[in-house]
């Protein structure tokens, strides 16, 4: 499946009330239990044996629009069926997966944190850093996701 139709097909089935975060929504949704930690290299890890239930486990320590990004995209491996994890040897036990899985899983974060449909209207009445802020994402996030829809914010 196409990670941005994915995303918008949650975006629909969830909605987002301005009071509460379109992220938590999607896990109470899909039934996906959060447990935080502290690992230096992970920001987060979508952990799932069928049949029980999926966990993400996210990394405390990061700041909140890193976390969110990380979470939405363990939410996209979920999600896309990604569950295909391998171990490297010679890289020390690090974890590895699929380098177009990664990128389908940031595509789906992206899509899902940062829609098309509303940057597009919205991009070019606020700045660079009022809209990380209104989207709850880093600067550095909102840059590559403008950059990716051609799209210009106020003041750039």
């Amino acid at each position: 499946m196409d990670p941005s139709i994915a995303a918008r097909r949650l975006l629909e089935e969830v909605g987002a009330p301005c009071d509460e975060d379109v992220v938590l929504l999607a896990l109470r949704k899909l039934g996906i239990e959060v447990i935080r930690g502290m690992a230096d290299s992970i920001d987060a890890m979508l952990i799932h044996v069928p049949p029980g239930k999926p966990v993400i486990a996210v990394n405390s320590s990061r700041p909140l629009c890193r976390r969110r990004f990380s979470v939405a995209h363990e939410i996209g491996h979920y999600l896309l069926g990604h569950n295909s994890l391998s171990f490297s040897e010679s890289g020390g036990g690090m974890i590895k997966r699929d380098p177009r899985q990664e990128r389908a899983a940031n595509a789906f974060a992206a899509e899902f944190l940062m829609p098309k449909k509303l940057l597009a209207r919205e991009a070019h009445r606020y700045s660079l850093r009022a809209l990380a802020r209104r989207y709850l994402v880093s600067m550095q996030a909102m840059e590559i996701r403008l950059k990716e829809l051609g799209l210009v914010c106020k003041g750039s």
